[in-house]
Order: structure tokens, then sequence, then C-alpha cells
């Protein structure tokens, strides 16, 4: 038997050992990030130590005010931008007889069940907002 012979089974499970250390030690910071004091923002009692992130007061909701004058573009995106819209700019091209007008309620109904509005420019260079659902084209213009 040569000298610093060792079996071949003791390398094996040192190493599922060095492994098995690894995952509890991943784990743990996991647990203590997510649900332990490092994720709760409580570490040194109540109210000592909070993340920047968190505040106490609620965000602030912001509602346009229903009036008679018609909104503009910039209003209609930010409207629809807080009602969780996504725009993309639309670069194929339309014609009119394709596409459907709504008033901007209907138009605000569609775009928010679809949640991805188009935006383009006419003929005209006026811009133009779309929505593409099952195939059918709704748009709004200011």
């Amino acid at each position: 038997m040569p000298i610093g012979y060792r079996d071949g089974r003791v390398g094996i499970l040192a190493t599922l050992v060095l492994l098995a250390s690894v995952v509890i030690f991943i784990g743990s910071l996991f647990w203590l990030t997510v649900n332990g004091p490092w994720g709760g923002g409580s570490l040194f009692g109540n109210d000592l130590f909070k993340p920047a992130g968190m505040t106490d007061q609620e965000p602030e909701t912001r509602t346009l005010i229903e009036t008679d004058h018609e909104m503009n573009i910039t209003e209609v995106i930010e409207d629809l931008t807080s009602s969780g819209c996504v725009f993309i700019e639309y670069t194929k091209e339309y014609s009119r007889s394709e596409t459907t007008p709504l008033e901007y309620e209907q138009f605000k109904e569609e775009a928010i069940d679809r949640k991805i509005v188009y935006k383009t420019v006419d003929s005209w260079d006026a811009p133009v907002l779309l929505v593409i659902r099952n195939g059918k084209i709704y748009e709004w213009t200011p």
C-alpha cells in the first residue's frame, strides 16, 4: 500500500457535505432576507431601522377629474399609463377604413382590457392611438 493512499469514498462524502453546507448557507441567507429581520425592516425595534424604500404613508393615487373639455394626447397617455397600459410605436401601414373610431371612454375600456396601446401619426402628422383586439383596430384621435 503506497503512502498517502485514501479511499475514494471519503472524497465523495466530503464533496456531498460541502455542497449540502453551501445549499443550507444560501437558503438561510434567502430566509433572512425574505422573512427574517433583514427583509422586515424591524431589526432594532419597530421604527428604528427602515430601508429607504419603506415608508409609513400610503402611495398617492391620482385620478383625473372628469370635465367637459376634450382631452389632449398628453392627458390621455398619462391616464392610460396610470391605468396600467403600455405604449408601443406602431410602424405598420393601415388605412382609416380598417379602423373603428371610438369616443375616449370606449377607447379607454378597450385599452385597459388589452393593456397595449399603439402610438402613431396619421397622414396629417396628428397623433393617433390604436388598440388591436380580436383582429379589429380601434382608433382614438384628439
